[in-house]
């Protein structure tokens, strides 16, 4: 919440000979200042009438599907690339006024008593490509808008995944740390046995109890990771959710034999850049146009009344004629735009290379990304089996007197190393996919999620 300070207003000291009139204008001032003041207040106290936008509520229970469609609902940058869809199609509208006819109610009055009034109707004939060229500009730059809002779609959907696949990550490692404080409170249950037998020193249990605490302290540090994960994707679906359902198996796809190359023709950040070439293309024709003459009709029906002393006319007269408006010199500022035009043009032909490279460049750290993080997983299952095996055969030499204590919890840490491996590794090839399949503007076909079109947003 932005704060506004309140700037006191203090009246200086006036002479005792001042003007009534001074002091009224001095205070009028005043008075403005002050309001002037209070205006931060007054606009914020309007906009704090709704606050629903930034509510968080809680919820029980929460899958991925629907926590992109409640960030749908709630995400500003959809609202902003929508707004900014329908201010095209208004400029586009705006640009086709010009074919119509334009009325007028027109009205002089001169030095000598002379006056006319009346209307006054002008009809563009011909231009020579200056109006269709506006209207091609504001066509592709509406189409651009679209694109936009797909990508910021797929972003959405992407960013709330990631936010979702995070707090199931923590969710797993703390079902790990768990486990492993379960464990080796039994590894302390044996010590404890096995002194009081008197086939061990009570620093077995000592031991056990400080490795017990340290694995409490690493518990406390992942809940509170786990509580920021939660409220990172409470604001962006406007629910704080106690529990979250298992990522959607069609996350987990064996891209493998996945060679990486991108569909520039589906990426909405390449055809967005398209769409700005061609709006670009379009402002260079009607900029080049504007060396040529724009013909139009003028007709008036005007009231006119001159009186020049003695003598008055008071009387209609109808005017009907073709004009035709020819630029001779403008000071080089229509050549000026012209170059503008062509280096705009320029610009945007650049920002299409650059939105493919970009998009090669993402596709592919997203897929080493994955083959990494798969890699991991595959390894990470040798490993947790062998510690598994390895720390039930140890429990039972500690327990015959034939392993320390320490071999023990050397085994227990490998354990709680190898399941932490593996859920790290199992949502990394997750958060892998998600960003591949952002670029490559297939995450919502991959959840079964009807593709939106521009003009809609998608329905889950």
């Amino acid at each position: 919440m932005r704060s506004y300070m309140r700037v006191p207003f203090v009246c200086p000291l006036l002479p005792k000979n001042a003007s009534n009139h001074f002091y009224k204008k001095f205070a009028l001032s005043g008075l403005w200042v002050a309001l002037m003041c209070w205006q931060p207040d007054l606009a914020w106290a309007a906009y704090a009438e709704n606050p629903q936008a930034v509510e968080i509520t809680p919820a029980a229970h929460l899958t991925a599907e629907a926590a992109i469609m409640l960030a749908f609902a709630r995400s500003p940058q959809l609202a902003q690339a929508y707004a900014q869809i329908k201010k095209g199609e208004a400029r586009k509208d705006e640009a086709k006024s010009a074919y119509y006819p334009q009325l007028s109610l027109a009205s002089n009055y001169g030095l000598h008593n002379e006056y006319a009034y009346g209307p006054k109707l002008k009809q563009l004939i011909y231009d020579f490509g200056k109006t269709s060229g506006a209207i091609d500009n504001q066509a592709f730059l509406t189409d651009s808008y679209r694109e936009d809002l797909m990508k910021t779609i797929t972003e959405v959907s992407g960013n709330t995944l990631l936010a979702y696949s995070n707090v199931r990550r923590y969710e797993e490692i703390i079902g790990v740390t768990q486990r492993m404080i379960a464990s080796l409170k039994n590894v302390k249950s044996t010590a404890e046995l096995r002194l009081s037998a008197g086939l061990s020193s009570s620093a077995d249990a000592l031991q056990a109890t400080t490795r017990i605490a340290s694995y409490n302290t690493t518990l406390e540090q992942y809940r509170s990771q786990l509580e920021n994960a939660k409220v990172s994707l409470a604001q962006l679906t406007g629910k704080y959710a106690q529990t979250l359902a298992e990522l959607p198996p069609a996350l987990a796809p064996d891209l493998s034999s996945n060679k990486g190359q991108v569909d520039y023709g589906a990426v909405p950040a390449v055809r967005s850049a398209v769409a700005q070439v061609k709006a670009g293309e379009a402002v260079l024709s009607s900029t080049k146009a504007q060396h040529l003459p724009s013909i139009s009709l003028d007709a008036a029906y005007l009231h006119q009344y001159n009186r020049n002393f003695a003598n008055s006319q008071n009387g209609w007269d109808t005017q009907v004629g073709i004009s035709v408006d020819v630029p001779l010199y403008t000071g080089g500022a229509i050549s000026a735009r012209v170059s503008q035009a062509y280096e705009d043009l320029e610009t945007s032909k650049a920002n299409v290379n650059q939105a493919m490279l970009e998009a090669d460049q993402r596709s592919s750290t997203a897929l080493s990304n994955w083959r990494g993080a798969d890699a991991r997983v595959q390894s990470s299952r040798y490993q947790v089996d062998i510690a598994l095996r390895t720390r039930d055969i140890y429990q039972e030499e500690y327990k015959l007197g034939e392993r320390s204590l320490t071999d023990l919890l050397s085994v227990e840490q490998d354990v709680f190393q190898a399941l932490s491996n593996s859920a790290s590794a199992k949502y990394d090839r997750f958060d892998a996919v998600i960003n591949f399949a952002v670029i490559q503007n297939s995450l919502l076909p991959l959840l079964g999620v009807d593709s939106p079109s521009p003009q809609t947003l998608p329905h889950l």
